[in-house]
């Protein structure tokens, strides 16, 4: 099998050749690894890791606002939601974007919701989308970026936006219909384009802190259940699979997810109460694919080979009971993580 056959084969219920392994990475350690390997293309790198990437396709925005220099000199580059992001270095040699306006933030009216500058969804360059899926025609291409509730913590900050959820609920219902009905084109239109090009839609809705969800299911179900039903059930009706991310302790509302149909949960944090590896197959079985797992807060930054190998092997031995799990990094390897560390998570054994 090639990549791209043996993760299809575990979505439609057949088991693999061998355990799968996919990679999540900064671009930090994507040069690290290209730098390491003396190479500059990073499908080869991919070849050389025999990792079977899940490649991630997208349609640009073609009428994004020229960037804004603010008074500190530093560069704000404008989405295609209005959001203000900002590029900021940290101390381990990398850098992450933060939102740092929020073009909603002061909305207390439907209407002001209304007259926002939302993107066009026809206005994404669905071509560049097709020939990215053409580029990547020997993996399992996914397209993102599904989102509803990160969507609208860029645009108010996420205080306001947790409590919009409880106490300004129409103004909520506002925002999250306008979200969904553009992604739900968003979506229609990149499978008018590129048809059956694109195996795996990423859908991702962190609504997981480290011991705890962030609301309630009950608020879940009355805000968010609807929409992801529809989005779900349209990425199905085109013959397509759907990929759940939501780090942290959340598994509730995972389990609601898996119960709409969602076909691979990531990032699977079992460091996080009710996400433990037993506790997950024991739910689902069968149900899901299992995706990532290899614990990336104390193992692979701070951990030995050996002990990258071992937490492999029981990821596999747990999670793969099924033959239904992707081996790969519990979210991105960071700035930091030992390059021995990484290489020996991808020597491991492969075998079922």
């Amino acid at each position: 099998m090639d990549s791209r056959e043996r993760i299809l084969a575990l979505l439609a219920g057949k088991k693999s050749d061998q355990v799968p392994f996919d990679i999540w990475y900064t671009p930090e350690i994507r040069d690290q690894l290209l730098n390491y390997y003396k190479i500059d293309a990073e499908q080869e790198l991919w070849r050389l890791l025999k990792i079977d990437k899940i490649a991630w396709v997208n349609a640009p925005y073609i009428d994004l606002k020229a960037p804004i220099i603010d008074e500190r000199g530093h560069q704000i580059v404008i989405n295609e939601w209005g959001s203000g992001i900002r590029t900021v270095e940290h101390s381990s040699e990398g850098s992450y974007e933060e939102v740092v306006t929020y073009p909603l933030q002061a909305a207390e009216t439907i209407e002001e919701v209304e007259a926002h500058g939302w993107p066009n969804p026809d206005r994404f360059d669905y071509q560049a989308l097709l020939e990215s899926c053409q580029a990547y025609s020997n993996w399992p291409r996914m397209l993102d970026f599904i989102s509803l509730f990160e969507i609208y913590c860029k645009l108010r900050p996420m205080d306001l936006s947790l409590m919009d959820l409880y106490v300004e609920q129409d103004l909520a219902d506002a925002i999250i219909d306008k979200i969904f009905n553009i992604q739900k084109r968003y979506i229609e239109k990149s499978f008018e384009v590129c048809g059956d090009a694109i195996d795996i839609v990423y859908l991702s809705d962190d609504m997981g802190m480290q011991d705890r969800q962030l609301i309630s299911v009950e608020v879940w179900e009355e805000r968010f259940k609807k929409p992801y039903r529809e989005l779900i059930e349209l990425v199905h009706s085109k013959g397509a699979y759907v990929f759940y991310h939501s780090d942290g302790a959340a598994f509730p509302i995972i389990e609601q997810m898996v119960d709409l149909g969602i076909d691979i949960i990531n990032p699977i944090q079992h460091a996080c109460p009710g996400m433990e590896r037993k506790h997950l197959i024991e739910a689902f079985g069968s149900r899901v694919v299992f995706h990532g797992a290899v614990e990336n807060q104390q193992i692979l930054p701070f951990g030995t080979p050996e002990e990258v190998r071992q937490e492999v092997k029981a990821n596999i031995k747990t999670l793969g009971k099924y033959n239904r799990y992707i081996c790969a990094p519990c979210h991105n390897l960071q700035p930091g993580t030992p390059l021995e560390n990484i290489l020996a998570l991808y020597n491991c054994e492969r075998t079922w």
